[in-house]
C-alpha cells in the first residue's frame, strides 16, 4: 500500500507519453475520486504502479484550478484514501519521509498531564517547525520545540501534512498545466463533480447582528490596522456572512461549490461593501495602496487581479475568517469583547450517563436540579433559556452546570470566530 506517492523510487512509473496512457488508468484517476465513497476498499488496495500513475495523472488535472473548491473536494477524497491504508498499515518508514518521527521522550509529570489530556500514551514526537501548518496548536502538547502525539494521532497529523504537501504540488505545476493545454487534463478535471449544499443569497446580511471587531473595522481603522481590519478579516467575513452563514464551513470535509449567482452577488454586493470600509480608513487604504486592492480579490478566491469576472473564482483560496486567538496576535486593538463575545453555549457530552441519569430520577419520580438541567439541555444551550425554562436563577442553574463539566457529562463551547458570533446571534433572533 502507498503511503507517500511522493517517494523518489515511484518516479519511474511516470516517464510515460501522456498521449499513450490507457484508457482505463484515465478513468482510474478519475473514479479514485467520484467512486471511492461506494467502493473504499478497492481504491485502498490498487496496484502500485495503477496507484502512482492515476495519482499523479489526476493531480495534473486539478492543476488547472488548483484553488477551485472541487480541487479540494479531491484532495479530502485523497487524503481519506490514505488515512484508511494507515488505519490496516501504521507503517512509520514511509511517514519518515515527510516529517521527522521519533519516540516521545516525556517522562514523570509531563507523561501523566499527557495521558490525562488525550487518554492514551505519548508514543511519537514531531518537529513543530515541520507540521505547525498542520495541527491546532492549542490542543496539541507541544515542550521545547516538539509536538507529543500518541499512534492515533501521528497517523491524522501526517495525513495532513502529506495532504499541505499535494496542495502545494498542484500550484506549484499549475502554470506549466495551464499552458500545456492538453485535452487530457480538462477531461479529468471536467469529471470531478461533488454535490454541495444549496446556499440562500437571498438572506441578506445582518449589520446589527456584527461581532464588535467587524463593526470597528467597517466603520474604517488606522494605518496601523487598516491592512488585515480591510484585507483579511471584513472580507471574508462579509463574504462567507452573505453567502454561506454556516458551521459548516469549518469542517475540513465539506465543501461548498458556488454557482454564478453566488459568485456575482460577491462581485455586486459584497466587494463594494469592503471598498467603501477601505476608503473610510485614515488614511484612505485603496488609495494609499492600490495593491490592497487585488489582494482582496486574492482572498476572495479569484486570484491576483484588479478586475476579475465570474469565471476567475477558483484562482485562489477563498480564506475563511481567521479566529480570534488571529485578532488578537495581529490586530488586537480590533478585538473589544462584548457579552455576547463571552457567552458559553452548553451540550450533553455523555448522552448515555446523562440518560442514566435521567432514568433514575423518573423511576423515583423525583428529580434533582442537575436531572432537570440536563433534560432542559435537550432543548437549549445558554443558561438564560435553561433559566427560563425552569424558572431557577441563573446563578444557580451555572452552580449546577459547573458541577456537570467537572464530571463531564456537559461541555460546552465559546465564540471563537466572529463568523461564529455571528451565527449564533442570527439563530437567537
Amino acid at each position: 500500500m502507498i503511503i507517500n506517492p511522493f517517494k523518489p523510487e515511484y518516479q519511474k512509473y511516470l516517464q510515460i507519453d501522456l498521449n499513450k496512457i490507457p484508457k482505463e488508468i484515465v478513468e482510474l484517476s478519475i473514479n479514485r475520486v467520484m467512486k471511492f465513497k461506494k467502493n473504499p476498499d478497492y481504491y485502498i488496495n490498487l496496484e502500485e504502479k495503477d496507484d502512482i500513475i492515476s495519482f499523479f495523472l489526476l493531480c495534473q488535472g486539478l492543476a488547472l484550478s488548483p484553488n477551485s473548491q472541487k480541487s479540494f473536494h479531491a484532495l479530502n477524497i485523497l487524503k481519506q484514501t490514505i488515512q484508511k491504508r494507515l488505519e490496516i498499515n501504521p507503517d512509520i518508514t514511509d511517514m519518515k519521509e515527510l516529517m521527522s518521527i521519533e519516540p516521545s521522550d516525556l517522562r514523570g509529570e509531563d507523561t501523566y498531564r499527557f495521558k490525562s489530556l488525550k487518554n492514551a500514551p505519548a508514543e511519537f514526537m514531531l518537529k513543530w517547525y515541520e507540521i505547525y501548518d498542520a495541527i491546532d496548536p492549542i490542543s496539541e502538547y507541544i515542550l521545547k520545540g516538539k509536538v507529543h502525539v500518541s499512534k492515533y494521532e501521528l497517523a491524522k497529523i501526517y495525513v495532513e501534512v502529506l495532504g499541505k504537501k499535494t496542495y502545494r504540488y498542484l500550484n506549484s505545476i499549475s502554470e506549466a498545466i495551464i499552458k500545456a493545454d492538453h485535452p487530457l487534463h480538462k477531461k479529468i478535471l471536467n469529471s470531478i463533480k461533488f454535490y454541495s449544499a444549496p446556499i440562500k443569497t437571498t438572506e441578506k446580511l445582518s449589520s446589527n447582528k456584527f461581532p464588535p471587531c467587524i463593526n470597528t473595522s467597517f466603520n474604517g481603522v488606522t494605518a496601523g490596522t487598516r491592512n488585515y481590519a480591510i484585507t483579511v478579516l471584513l472580507t471574508s467575513f462579509l463574504s462567507y456572512a452573505r453567502i454561506f452563514p454556516s458551521t459548516k464551513i469549518f469542517d475540513r470535509n465539506f465543501n461548498v461549490e458556488l454557482q454564478e449567482k453566488e459568485i456575482e452577488v460577491i462581485l455586486k454586493e459584497i466587494v463594494p461593501m469592503i471598498l467603501e470600509a477601505g476608503g473610510r480608513c485614515d488614511p484612505p487604504l485603496f488609495k494609499d495602496q492600490p495593491i490592497e486592492n487585488e489582494n482582496v480579490f486574492y482572498h476572495l478566491g479569484f486570484g491576483l487581479t484588479s478586475s476579475p469576472n465570474i469565471k476567475d473564482f477558483g484562482r485562489s483560496k477563498w480564506y475563511l475568517p481567521p479566529n480570534c486567538s488571529k485578532i488578537r496576535e495581529n490586530a488586537p486593538s480590533l478585538c473589544h469583547h462584548d457579552d455576547f463575545c463571552r457567552k458559553k453555549f452548553y451540550q450533553i457530552i455523555d448522552k448515555e450517563k446523562a440518560s442514566n441519569l435521567i432514568k433514575a430520577s423518573e423511576k423515583r419520580d423525583k428529580k434533582s436540579l442537575g436531572e432537570k438541567i440536563l433534560e432542559a439541555l435537550e432543548k437549549y444551550d445558554t443558561t438564560e433559556k435553561v433559566s427560563s425554562h425552569l424558572n431557577i436563577s441563573e446563578k444557580e442553574i451555572e452552580k449546577q452546570l459547573d458541577i456537570l463539566i467537572r464530571n463531564k457529562i456537559v461541555g460546552y463551547k465559546g465564540i471563537n470566530n466572529p463568523l461564529i458570533y455571528y451565527i449564533r446571534r442570527k439563530r437567537l433572533s
